[in-house]
């Protein structure tokens, strides 16, 4: 199970620096977003695909007043705008950007960089079979195990008390992101705090003490 703190596995700005993409970003140009901007929404009509330089930018989806957080896009990850989705910067970012007419002509002169986007809609494709799967099968408490358990195992280092790994999203973002309340998050993480799975380690970092037992509660849910 991929982590929604991260679309995609590979770095498209590392792909595109080999010798064979030479000349790939020429057409696209950078522009920089303070933090807090919904730079895109569905009804703008805007068909631009971009790469994030820097920073990080909220995917979600908007109905009658409630938000439905799909994903993170980091670094690297390669995204549209043509989409239904709303797109938030949560940092001060720099995007990559260019019309999709020029990205599908681009894509026509380097032949092979078709097969690496078969490869993105496929992890986008998984991804959202994730997100559907967790909220029609499984409750929040599974979402958030999940969540926490992905993230760790993705960006983790393993220290003598445990996986360490940073976590600088807020309550609200991760409730979003699963798919439930603030409160409800709140409390399904203290549980597993005071259960001893889970400890903070300073105000950014969360380290998986137990983390066989953590995969075990996941494994029982299923069941």
């Amino acid at each position: 199970m991929q982590s929604k703190m991260r679309m995609l596995r590979m770095n498209t700005i590392e792909k595109l620096k080999e010798p064979k993409y030479e000349g790939f970003l020429d057409e696209f140009r950078c522009k920089k977003f303070p933090k807090g901007q919904l730079f895109s929404i569905p009804s703008m009509g805007s068909n631009e695909v971009f790469i994030v330089s820097s920073g990080r930018i909220r995917v979600y989806l908007s109905y009658e007043g409630r938000e439905f957080t799909l994903c993170f896009l980091e670094p690297g990850d390669i995204f549209s705008t043509h989409t239904r989705a709303f797109l938030e910067t949560c940092k001060d970012s720099t995007l990559m950007l260019v019309g999709a007419d020029i990205f599908r002509n681009k894509i026509t002169k380097f032949p092979e960089f078709s097969m690496v986007m078969t490869g993105i809609l496929g992890e986008v494709l998984g991804s959202t079979l994730d997100i559907i799967e967790g909220l029609i099968f499984h409750d929040a408490r599974y979402r958030l195990i999940e969540f926490v358990l992905s993230w760790g195992q993705a960006s983790g280092e393993q220290t003598a008390d445990g996986l360490r790994f940073e976590c600088d999203l807020s309550m609200e973002d991760i409730s979003l992101l699963i798919g439930t309340t603030r409160q409800t998050t709140s409390s399904l993480m203290n549980n597993l705090i005071r259960n001893g799975y889970l400890c903070r380690d300073g105000r950014k970092n969360l380290i998986i003490s137990r983390l066989n037992d953590m995969k075990h509660l996941l494994d029982s849910s299923c069941r």
